[in-house]
């Protein structure tokens, strides 16, 4: 990772910093200097790299991360809400879910075009990998994944993203293995708060922890974080991938 673009700004903020008055103009001048050498040397960096500086500094978050604590320190416009590179990381989404079911996979970090593995298994032991996917090239990519069959309902499991050469291995947070649902045509009624877990249609998280997909809700209103009482009966067929789906559903305030 490039350090002189660092020391070159580090050094200029300094020296203004502890400055006269007197040379406080000469100083500014001088900063602005050094941070327009620091940025040409950024671009050079990226350029040997074979990479643009939005791409060059994403996979330097240490250094993306220095230059947007600086100019926080310094108070320059546009800084403010900048938020850095968080670096690779693997969401699930939901993090519950019985055998057969559907969840999201969310990955960053991978090198560009890397073969990705993904796995499921028990916190801390081996994982067996359920399919593959291909980075893009920013190295992250997002999939759809089957909670394996033979998955044990209790259990608490993690899903895995490792890079095909095993430099990168990344480890979902618990996922919680569930009791698959009622028949189709069972009515339901149920209580809980609405959430926005859903991929493709609204959720509700009910009190007992059992996550529902509604497909035709009449929502009245009401948004996610509602206590809500939800009625309707299990579909045959959805296109909802998170917990049961419930259709012909009507929603009412809880009481």
């Amino acid at each position: 990772m490039p350090t002189a673009p660092r020391r070159i700004m580090g050094a200029a903020v300094l020296a203004l910093l502890t400055a006269s008055p007197a040379a406080a103009q000469s100083l500014i001048d001088q900063a602005r200097e050094a941070v327009q050498d620091a940025g040409t040397k950024i671009e050079d960096a990226a350029r040997e790299a074979g990479r643009n500086a939005a791409d060059f500094l994403t996979d330097n978050p240490d250094l993306n991360r220095d230059i947007l604590d600086l100019g926080q320190r310094m108070g320059l416009p546009g800084f403010n809400d900048g938020k850095p590179y968080e670096g690779a990381v693997l969401a699930v989404k939901p993090v519950a879910a019985p055998p057969g079911g559907k969840v999201k996979l969310t990955a960053s970090g991978f090198a560009g075009g890397a073969e990705v593995r993904i796995g499921f298994g028990p916190p801390g032991q081996p994982y067996g990998a359920i399919t593959t996917e291909t980075a893009s090239e920013r190295g992250a990519f997002k999939t759809t994944v089957t909670v394996p069959m033979d998955a044990t309902p209790g259990e608490t499991m993690v899903f895995t993203a490792e890079s095909a050469n095993g430099r990168l291995r990344l480890v979902s947070e618990d996922f919680r293995v569930t009791e698959p649902g009622p028949p189709p045509g069972t009515a339901i009624t149920v209580t809980g708060t609405l959430s926005s877990e859903g991929v493709e249609c609204p959720t509700l998280r009910g009190d007992d922890g059992t996550l529902y997909s509604l497909t035709d809700p009449s929502s009245g209103g009401f948004r996610p974080g509602d206590r809500v009482t939800v009625a309707g009966e299990v579909a045959g067929m959805a296109t909802c991938q998170q917990g049961i789906t419930l259709s012909g559903t009507t929603i009412t305030a809880a009481r």
